[in-house]
């Protein structure tokens, strides 16, 4: 479904909003970066652009939808924030350059990845742990302050997701359906209200409080016995400031010019540009020739790289049969339960354990999609079987080239998806010949 241009204003808005929070859930560790791995030559100030870097890769989301175009894509990126941040591509920028990397490719990824509570409940652990730690260590006792500030954030932002999951649950609603307004805002008000005095308190709020008052009380009766007594506090001598030693004019090192910072960067570049040639070539040379364990890795690489992205407000495909419960098939389901916990894995699913005609088109078919999934083709489980065996043949018109002299061809058949309707739907049982002359034309 294509969105308009509010809708994808709003989601890219949405999604940017959460890459924040998670950032913000691993701001611990953003610390540790910075006072241990990023270089003394480059500002701090670098760190608050990976919002922005994650903007970024969210906005080039539905552009870089395969695998390969993803990490290209966070690799420009990455190496674009690590020449900015150092004034050129040297070893200084590749810590930078690899935050940059992994933020955008978070960025990019966005939208495939579940808002669950799950992730913010990791988030305040690593707050509490870190808390305990940076007290202990002269270096990053300084940032406890703003840990506790950001952690009792986090804590009330988890506390809402989480009440909004639990809301959701118990009204039976859909994941993203806007829930009763009375419900939301009665339940909203408590949890924000909880939420607010639990962050004040675990800030020390309450401590400075009782020391301000404290004070205040020490202050007022110090002010009554002295106003009664008549006594002046005794003036401090004055201190003599010394004398202040004369300044040496600073020399600093002089920086190379304009055309040597542009010679620098295209020798860096083209020094990229031959290793990544070389690097295509020797790959190249070794899928077409090597053979055994190497091909079958390179062949999972590029499967890898190949996978589209697929994001997750695609609903998945939902049959229509129906679940009628039998004691005999709750005992075979236990003695399966057992006998895969013993069974090898390649063993679990074979020909031979299928009892009916129907048990055997579902077979065939799930073999069909393995085999296809294998050759590079990512399932979508949001399509029918019909709409599958389109795509398919989308799939294999622009991968025919791809694949030369790759004699490998799974014989795609409109009888397959018939027979598997007829069985998955249909009251009347395929006959045995009919499968296995299927499973003959499938080379199954």
């Amino acid at each position: 479904m294509k969105l308009t241009l509010s809708g994808y204003v709003w989601s890219t808005i949405k999604l940017w909003i959460f890459s924040i929070l998670e950032l913000l859930l691993v701001l611990p560790l953003w610390i540790l970066f910075q006072v241990y791995v990023l270089p003394k030559q480059i500002e701090p100030m670098w760190l608050n652009a990976m919002p922005l870097v994650s903007l970024g890769g969210i906005l080039l989301r539905r552009q870089c939808s395969v695998r390969w175009k993803q990490l290209l894509a966070a690799f420009i990126l990455g190496v674009t924030i690590g020449i900015l941040s150092s004034g050129s591509l040297s070893i200084e920028s590749l810590p930078l350059g690899i935050a940059g990397f992994i933020c955008a490719y978070l960025g990019l990824t966005a939208d495939s990845r579940d808002q669950t509570s799950r992730k913010y409940w990791i988030g305040i652990v690593i707050y509490f742990v870190a808390t305990i730690v940076f007290r202990r260590i002269p270096d990053l006792e300084s940032n406890v302050t703003l840990l506790t500030w950001c952690g009792s954030l986090c804590l009330l932002l988890t506390l809402l997701i989480s009440n909004s999951s639990y809301l959701q649950y118990s009204t039976l609603s859909q994941e993203g359906k806007a829930l009763p307004k009375g419900l939301q805002r009665n339940n909203r008000i408590y949890v924000i209200g909880i939420g607010i005095v639990a962050a004040v308190l675990a800030a020390g709020v309450g401590k400075a409080i009782g020391t301000l008052l404290w004070n205040m009380v020490r202050s007022f009766f110090g002010w009554i016995s002295k106003l009664f007594s008549g006594a002046s506090d005794p003036q401090p001598p004055p201190v003599e400031q010394p004398q202040a030693s004369p300044e040496l004019p600073f020399v600093g090192d002089q920086k190379p010019g304009l055309l040597a910072a542009i010679l620098d960067v295209a020798l860096y570049i083209a020094g990229a540009v031959l290793l990544g040639v070389a690097a295509y070539y020797t790959l190249r040379w070794l899928y077409r020739n090597a053979g055994g364990k190497l091909k079958r890795v390179l062949d999972t690489l590029l499967n890898m790289l190949r996978r589209e992205h697929t994001p997750k407000d695609n609903r998945a495909y939902l049959d229509e049969e129906k679940s009628v419960f039998t004691w005999e098939q709750t005992l075979q389901g236990l003695r399966n339960f057992w006998s895969t916990r013993v069974t090898p894995r390649n063993r679990k699913d074979r020909w031979e354990q299928m009892n009916t005609e129907q048990e055997r088109v579902r077979w065939l078919y799930r073999r069909w999609l393995h085999l296809k999934s294998d050759h590079g083709y990512e399932v979508k489980s949001y399509l029918t079987p019909k709409e599958t065996e389109d795509d398919i043949f989308k799939w294999n018109a622009l991968n025919k080239h791809k694949r030369k002299g790759d004699e490998i061809a799974v014989n795609t058949s409109n009888s397959l998806i018939d027979l598997y309707e007829k069985a998955r739907y249909g009251e009347e049982n395929p006959s045995a010949n009919d499968v296995v002359a299927l499973k003959d034309e499938l080379k199954l």
